[in-house]
């Protein structure tokens, strides 16, 4: 298989792809992944990598000096990059895990919160009270950067689901209730107890997010003449500039300018505007999407179970599309 094969292999359908991962990050990622292959590195050892240059992106942050922002900016893409090669390692190992998951999860968070921390200590700008600045930090980066992620998550794994893949591209496997209780003995009390914050913490995250699920939900078993619809696609690469790429590029510009102040007001007005007006968009896009399931089950009533009356004459038994029409079905067909 070719480079270029591998690298296509590790990635989702393009079209829920973030550009800036595209163009940036998961071709570093990728190069990052090919020497690590052969080697016992796992996909959660590189994810704790990146948690912990993440972290170090947010101390340098908190030196408070310009170069030291610009060193904070750059572990903080570096972070990214590495975020992006635990992905593309695990599809190259064919190594996952729904702790590997929730483990990814958390460590993007945790930088996160980690580096809004760090700027809440150390970047109050001037003529900024501790009260509004706590206020703008809060909603502007943690509030408004989860808000806007949670709702390209949502939009991408209903959209793989939709398509029956899974979140890594693949075909859905079917886990019988036996093998996940044999998956559950399996794992040590040691190793629970190492699980339980995680699974804390991503449930936690569950409970926040059930609203954004409901209102960014796909139907299920889009025809592949659905899946290719231009309005679909549209909506799902407007949808990845909410992203996790996106933020952290947007986050690092700003950082480097010596203005993180600029960059959560961006978010908070902006940013949330943004997705307002694509969720608007998208609602347009399912309300289609549902009209035209309810025609094809409409088309399927309307061709399917005939009977013979007591002439010999076949009519037709569909009970829906008569109270629709308001009509007996009796619409005589050709026998």
């Amino acid at each position: 298989m070719s480079l270029r094969e591998q690298y296509r292999k590790g990635l989702k359908p393009l079209v829920v792809e973030e550009w800036v991962d595209l163009l940036l990050y998961r071709p570093l990622g990728f190069l990052v992944a090919l020497p690590i292959f052969p080697t016992p590195i796992t996909p959660n050892m590189v994810t704790a990598l990146s948690g912990l240059v993440g972290l170090a992106g947010a101390a340098y942050m908190m030196v408070g000096s310009r170069e030291a922002l610009t060193i904070g900016a750059a572990l903080y893409m570096l972070s990214n990059v590495l975020d992006c090669t635990d992905g593309q390692l695990a599809r190259m190992k064919n190594q996952f895990s729904r702790y590997g998951r929730i483990f990814d999860g958390v460590a993007d968070y945790v930088v996160g919160f980690g580096t809004f921390l760090a700027l809440f200590i150390s970047w109050k700008p001037e003529g900024y009270g501790w009260t509004f600045w706590a206020f703008l930090v809060f909603f502007g980066g943690i509030v408004s950067t989860t808000f806007q992620g949670m709702h390209l998550n949502h939009v991408r794994l209903s959209y793989l689901k939709a398509i029956e893949h899974d979140a890594n591209g693949k075909s859905r496997p079917r886990v019988s209730a036996k093998e996940r209780k044999a998956a559950r003995e399996k794992r040590s009390i040691y190793r629970r107890l190492f699980l339980l914050p995680f699974y804390g913490l991503y449930r936690f995250y569950l409970s926040q997010e059930r609203g954004v699920r409901r209102r960014v939900r796909l139907p299920q078993d889009l025809p592949k003449s659905e899946q290719k619809r231009l309005s679909l696609h549209m909506v799902l690469i407007l949808w990845t500039f909410t992203g996790k790429g996106t933020h952290v590029t947007i986050l690092a510009l700003f950082l480097l300018l010596g203005r993180p102040e600029q960059y959560l007001w961006f978010t908070l007005i902006i940013g949330n505007l943004y997705v307002f007006a694509v969720y608007l968009v998208h609602k347009l896009v399912i309300r289609s999407l549902n009209r035209a399931k309810e025609l094809r089950s409409d088309e399927r009533s309307d061709s399917g179970g005939r009977a013979i009356d007591p002439d010999g004459g076949t009519h037709t038994q569909s009970a829906q599309d008569a109270a629709r029409r308001r009509r007996a079905p009796d619409t005589e067909l050709d026998a």
